[in-house]
């Protein structure tokens, strides 16, 4: 029986995905990173320790941090330019329909609980959520399932009442490694037929959700 509903943030909640792959492509210009999709891929849903990790391999981990700092600080002003950070299509009335239906909904992101925490609350839907889980909380990013078992563990739920709610293949993997299903939908990031049998069920927008949970 489902008791639980676990959002990933960005790309599920914040259109937030979009403004980075924009300010990731302004580095990778500026410093002939050769950076595309795929490549993004590989960090999409982790920690920025996995960033870090990801650009020290290919350029050293001084340059890894200017360009980490630099983005930041391009997407910051994409923000600005853009006048905020705008929520993804649906959802409110999900988050509506979930607190209908009885069922708990937490947030469980990648991101740190000062940034993840202003910027839900500037988009007024923090108070939907019945708990939430960060980056800074947790030891592994995905794709370890620990931050999907932790948010099971903090809501008092087993993985079998939960489902998670995803926009990354990280967190698809996460998902599938804490053995809860996984529901996907797509955001910037294009999943292979591969990476598609990490998925339960797949959804144009979040309000194609509601009445299917």
């Amino acid at each position: 029986m489902l008791k639980l509903v676990i959002f990933d943030m960005d790309g599920v909640i914040l259109d937030s995905e979009r403004v980075a792959n924009k300010a990731w492509f302004e580095v990778s210009e500026k410093y002939d990173l050769s950076l595309d999709m795929e490549k993004l891929k590989k960090i999409k849903g982790g920690t920025a320790k996995r960033t870090f990790e990801y650009f020290s391999e290919l350029v050293g981990e001084e340059k890894a941090k200017k360009l980490m700092a630099e983005k930041k600080e391009i997407q910051n002003r994409i923000i600005k330019e853009e006048n905020g950070i705008k929520l993804k299509t649906g959802v409110v009335e999900l988050l509506k329909y979930i607190k209908e239906r009885g069922l708990k909904s937490m947030v469980a992101t990648s991101t740190t609980k000062e940034s993840a925490k202003r910027q839900l609350e500037e988009t007024g839907v923090y108070k939907y959520f019945d708990n939430l889980i960060y980056g800074d909380e947790i030891n592994e990013g995905k794709p370890s399932p620990e931050i999907f078992l932790k948010a099971c563990e903090k809501s008092k739920v087993s993985p079998e009442e939960a489902v998670v709610i995803e926009d990354s293949v990280l967190g698809a993997m996460a998902s599938n490694k804490a053995k809860i299903k996984c529901l996907v939908v797509e955001d910037t990031m294009k999943f292979s037929d591969e990476e598609n049998k990490l998925v339960f069920k797949k959804y144009n927008t979040l309000l194609d959700i509601i009445g299917n949970l």
